[in-house]
């Protein structure tokens, strides 16, 4: 196995597939690598930094993006930073202040 860095430059979101550009290593891509289902498509944008694991090293196609960084999702209005989770509107939902 082998742990590289790269950048996102292309996401289709209804197959799941990146194009990621490799560290270290300009303008060279990596096409329709598949991305962990665990992160969220609106975090996979051009620009985004990634962690891709290579399955069998000599094989490019045998790979995976399983982190992002560098990169921030968009503002979710019904978000609470202060109480860490979306209000739903419901009775008791919430801390209880003092």
């Amino acid at each position: 196995m082998l742990i590289r860095f790269g950048t996102i430059r292309a996401f289709e979101a209804r197959t799941y597939l990146a194009d990621v550009e490799l560290g270290g290593y300009v303008a060279t891509y990596v096409s329709n690598v598949p991305v962990a289902y665990h992160l969220r498509q609106d975090l996979v944008v051009d620009g985004t930094k990634c962690v891709v694991l290579f399955l069998d090293a000599l094989n490019p196609s045998n790979a995976v993006v399983i982190a992002l960084f560098s990169g921030r999702p968009a503002e979710d209005p019904k978000f609470d930073p202060v109480v860490g989770h979306r209000h739903m509107g419901v009775v008791g939902d919430g801390p209880k202040l003092g």
